[in-house]
């Protein structure tokens, strides 16, 4: 433990008041002509013992010395291990046992809780090592526990034995409930334990007919068939997808059979009853909707009972009252849906009469006035957390004081007040503390995220790794809609280069940083933090920053800002002239993305091919959703709830526009789907007529499966699941959820009285074309222990970036000790108190003076 006069403090500053009367006292003896060298001493020791009184410290990282290391081994033995090499925790287990003390504890069964284990086993003193293929399918997630240990400090490293056998999994995604004569959209992903080659044969069938038959050759760990269908007949139905592996023996080329079938139980609703509102009962809209929903069209509004959504197409603000505008506040608060369709006559138009600040205008997620937003922006915000941050910053503060100021300021400036934020942090790795991008322009997005930024407190890693930080914003702006601008700005007291003869990191994070300006066109700023105290890893040997000199290696030295302490940052996302003229042209000609690809609408839509060519001059209010928008941050399609309601924006015409029309290709071809589906959002449920609403995700074996239920009737409603009765909890207003559970792979039903359970799929090709809200089929599937086999790549990934390690069997014989050792010594920030230093300082100053002067003016 050594002293840091950067990290030297005072507990009880306030009592440092009392050096001002010292001052006074000291210059009236200097007045009244004192003694100089008695006034000296005597003012010396007060001042001493004044200091002591106020309690100094230093905060200093220290790690304590443990007595011996601890290995715990976390064995996976879950069912899905089986595909593993085997053995591979024993034989660790027994090597390493005659050297340290090594615990093993075992995960087991068909639910594999590998978070829990790591979290309840993880301590400061004690290494983890996970033998595991890192699936795991229930309790903590896997990331959030590996993250979790990596900001207490407790040492997490991995080990994943070899995939010695194959298998194959089959599983369908898509939507429970369909509407009768609309296409119904799926995917099947077919997943594989290893990359070898392999050929199989799969079919689909619905209601026991085939549907679709398809030699596949697959080499990678996934493939995905997309398909869709058209349900004919109302109520239950089952779409089934079945494996054939194309080996007469199974065992050697398939290890589980049971997960070679996945089947889906869907329930088909009539069409909901929509209220067309439109002067225009043609146009490509009204055509659209036609072929999906029961559309009554009308050119004024009209009763809304019974209607599950009303569409409002272009129409003033003079046609709608505030009387109609209070009714359709009620019915969208109550639960319905609306969707207003802009023009030549809506939202903006006409000039004189547009919906700004009227009644109407209250319920939509957008106001009628220009958006001055550009839009599209994704930005990172790394910030150094090093244990160097804990430097004094020479104005009363500490360094990471001033990396967290000046991240809130950059977050509360205009510059970032409609762009997608994530916020990491980066000491010897990137940690994600947003857990994604969130959007700036919602104020309580912008409250939350300042909160968290002030909890922010230092790494407890000994070397601040810039490349691990670039690489965990690199994954995260990937996932993220390519077309949007990309900025990454980094906070640093600016402690990045490399001392150690060897140490490749700093030259790793320019070709990193090269790499992703260059290559993926991301745009990289450099807040450096001055620091008073300059260390060789801030100051390369010839005193250059390493700070500038990496944003000059990357060809970025106009992003390089140097900030005094106490100062704050002003940074500018300007345009070069060719930028701003190329996004002028995408501009003009209606270029229009997706900037939401998480939201059920535009959920796999990952962009759109046709331009439009006019639009409503809009601004989405603080707490809606823009899911698509031009190039230039033009609302498009904008959406919010409304009570229980649901409403949707659409800011472009019907595909008509009385002639020359403004979106005509987003009503026809692909493009269209991303109507159709703000459309089926607004709509919302198509069971609300009914009395008892159901929503029955697909069931696994052995797995609680979560059934939401809403009812128009005062009370709980009784049900029945395979013969028993349901255990039915209210969660809200006339809303219950039930948790039930099966053993049995097929069919199961959900009624209101007691019927046979476990239906086989030839009777539910039987029962189709009856609407019978009486019961309900819920298929069970094998447990998700079988549907992800082999090894789960992005365990790795996680283990990385939290700073743990990846051993090999050949390796982690020589290096787990030596790691452990040192990954176990607990680091922690320590106050060192020095009052007894002053005291006994101001007792010897005080003594020796005493003596002297007693001997100088007696003895002599």
């Amino acid at each position: 433990m050594t002293f840091n006069p950067y990290s030297f403090d005072f507990l009880h500053s306030s009592e440092l008041l009392l050096l001002v009367p010292l001052a006074l006292f000291v210059l009236l003896g200097r007045w009244k002509k004192v003694d100089k060298k008695h006034l000296f001493f005597h003012a010396l020791v007060v001042f001493l013992l004044i200091l002591a009184l106020a309690a100094p410290y230093s905060a200093e990282m220290s790690s304590p010395k443990t007595n011996q290391t601890r290995i715990t081994i976390i064995s996976d033995e879950s069912t899905s291990m089986e595909l593993l090499q085997k053995g591979v925790s024993e034989e660790i287990s027994e090597k390493l046992g005659t050297r340290v003390p090594v615990t093993v504890t075992t995960v087991s069964g068909i639910h594999t809780s590998l978070g829990d284990a790591i979290i309840q086993q993880a301590s400061p003193e004690n290494y983890v090592l996970v033998v595991s293929d890192g699936q795991s399918n229930s309790g903590t997630p896997v990331e959030e526990a590996l993250s979790y240990c990596y900001k207490n400090n407790f040492p997490v490293a991995a080990l994943i034995p070899r995939t010695e056998k194959e298998d194959l999994s089959v599983e369908i995604e898509g939507d429970n409930e369909a509407v009768i004569d609309n296409e119904a959209f799926y995917k099947v992903n077919i997943r594989k334990a290893t990359d070898e080659k392999m050929s199989y044969q799969i079919r689909i069938t619905v209601d026991h007919q085939k549907v679709m038959e398809r030699e596949i050759t697959q080499t990678g760990r996934i493939e995905s068939i997309e398909f869709n269908h058209t349900f004919e007949t109302l109520g239950p139905h089952t779409v089934k997808a079945t494996l054939h592996p194309a080996s007469i023996s199974v065992k050697n080329l398939d290890y589980f059979e049971n997960n070679n079938q996945y089947m889906k139980s869907v329930y088909v609703t009539p069409k909901p009853k929509v209220l067309l509102v439109t002067n225009e009962p043609d146009s490509p809209l009204a055509n659209t909707m036609k072929e999906i929903y029961d559309v009554r069209v009308a050119g004024s509004f009209s009763s809304l009972n019974g209607t599950d959504a009303v569409i409002i197409d272009n129409q003033a603000a003079s046609t709608i009252s505030d009387a109609e505008a209070r009714a359709l506040r009620n019915y969208v608060t109550n639960g319905g849906g609306m969707v207003v369709v802009g023009g030549d006559s809506s939202f903006d138009y006409p000039a004189e009469k547009t919906y700004q600040n009227t009644e109407f205008e209250e319920l939509l997620p957008v106001t009628s006035e220009p958006s001055n937003w550009r839009g599209g922006r994704n930005i990172v915000l790394m910030l150094d957390v090093s244990p160097s941050t804990l430097q004094k910053n020479g104005v009363g503060g500490r360094v990471l004081d001033d990396i967290l100021s000046n991240a809130i300021v950059l977050l509360e400036s205009d510059l970032l007040k409609d762009a997608r934020v994530d916020v990491i942090t980066f000491g010897s790795v990137g940690q994600d503390i947003t857990d994604g991008f969130i959007d700036m322009s919602k104020e309580s997005n912008r409250l939350w995220l300042d909160a968290e930024i002030r909890k922010i407190t230092p790494s407890t890693a000994q070397v601040t790794s810039l490349e691990r930080g670039l690489l965990t914003a690199n994954n995260l702006l990937k996932a993220q809609n390519n077309s949007a601008d990309a900025e990454i700005i980094i906070v640093s007291d600016g402690g990045i280069g490399n001392v150690a003869e060897g140490d490749l990191r700093f030259d790793r994070a320019i070709q990193c940083a090269e790499n992703l300006h260059e290559g993926s066109g991301i745009n990289i700023h450099f807040v450096h933090i001055y620091t008073p105290k300059i260390d060789e890893l801030k100051v390369t040997s010839k005193g250059q920053y390493y700070a500038a000199l990496f944003m000059n290696q990357i060809g970025l030295s106009k992003n390089y800002y140097r900030i005094e302490p106490g100062n704050r940052v002003k940074i500018s996302f300007s345009e070069n002239p060719e930028e701003s003229e190329d996004r002028e042209n995408e501009y003009s000609s209606g270029s229009i993305v997706v900037y939401d690809p998480k939201h059920f609408i535009t959920r796999n839509i990952s962009y759109i091919n046709q331009d439009i060519f006019g639009y409503n001059e809009v601004t989405p209010k603080p707490e809606a959703n823009r899911l698509v928008i031009t190039r230039l941050g033009k609302p498009i399609i904008t959406v919010w709830r409304l009570g229980l309601g649901r409403v949707a924006a659409i800011t472009t015409d019907n595909g008509n526009g009385n002639g020359i029309p403004w979106a005509a290709s987003l009503y026809s071809g692909n493009d269209s789907l991303i109507i159709t589906r703000t459309l089926n959002w607004a709509v919302a449920d198509p069971e609300m007529s009914e009395e008892i609403q159901l929503k029955i995700p697909d069931l696994k074996m052995s797995q609680p499966g979560r059934i939401l239920i809403t009812t128009g009737k005062e009370g709980a409603p009784e049900l029945y699941f395979d013969k028993k009765p349901m255990e039915i909890t209210s969660i809200g207003n006339n809303m219950y959820e039930s948790y039930v559970t099966a053993d049995t792979f097929g069919l199961h039903k959900i009624s209101e009285t007691p019927v046979d359970a476990n239906l086989t799929e030839e009777l539910m090709s039987e029962a189709s074309g009856t609407k019978n809200v009486s019961w309900r089929p819920a298929a069970v599937n094998r447990p998700d222990e079988y549907t992800y086999v082999g090894e789960n790549t992005l365990f790795r990934t996680a283990i990385l970036e939290n700073g743990g390690k990846i051993y090999t069997k050949g390796d982690v014989y020589s290096s787990i000790l030596e790691d452990a050792s040192t990954g176990t010594k607990k680091k922690i920030l320590t106050k060192v108190f020095y009052t007894k230093y002053f005291l006994a300082l101001a007792f010897l100053i005080y003594l020796l003076y005493t003596l002297h002067h007693t001997y100088n003016t007696r003895m002599k």
